[in-house]
């Protein structure tokens, strides 16, 4: 399991931070990362909502703390409900969403279907966002991470254009 970095925040808009590789056991139980969970807490929450995602062409699974999307529904919830690309929205994100709790033992069971979608088998790897996080396989992980620092170095100034 690699440990980096540590999860600081609280309330809406918590601040996940760092990677770490965990397995799944067969019924698809991974231990959520210690920070991950102190963030939880922080807030008073026990859960996180998984949901199907594409990130650079890849399919992976995105998370976030029950009350950070809580925010998301009711920034939605405001748009008109007759807008196509919120329906394409509802149909291909939220409709998949996932509640997933917290056990004892600080693990979360992933479900079946966003396991499959996201084509996570045993190794897993829990990477952080600026929302919340990610989980994807680690061999999908490899090829991302690498395709990003391949770019930056054949591009120094890539990142430049964020105006940090």
């Amino acid at each position: 399991m690699d440990k980096e970095d540590l999860s600081i925040g609280a309330g809406p808009g918590a601040i996940f931070r760092g990677h770490f590789r965990h397995t799944l056991d067969k019924v698809g139980r991974c231990s959520l990362p210690a920070s991950f969970r102190a963030v939880l807490e922080a807030e008073g929450s026990a859960s996180v909502v998984l949901t199907n995602y594409v990130a650079d062409g890849a399919r992976c699974l995105d998370g976030y703390s029950s009350s950070s999307w809580g925010v998301l529904e009711e920034k939605l919830s405001a748009r008109s409900r007759f807008d196509p690309q919120l329906r394409q929205f509802e149909n291909f994100y939220l409709a998949r969403a996932a509640d997933c709790c917290v056990d004892g033992h600080g693990r979360i069971n992933i479900p079946g279907y966003l396991r499959a979608y996201a084509g996570l088998d045993k190794n897993v790897i829990f990477t952080a966002t600026l929302r919340g996080f990610r989980v994807w396989d680690v061999r999908v992980w490899d090829v991302i991470f690498s395709d990003a620092e391949s770019a930056l170095m054949m591009d120094p100034a890539l990142f430049s254009k964020l105006d940090l």
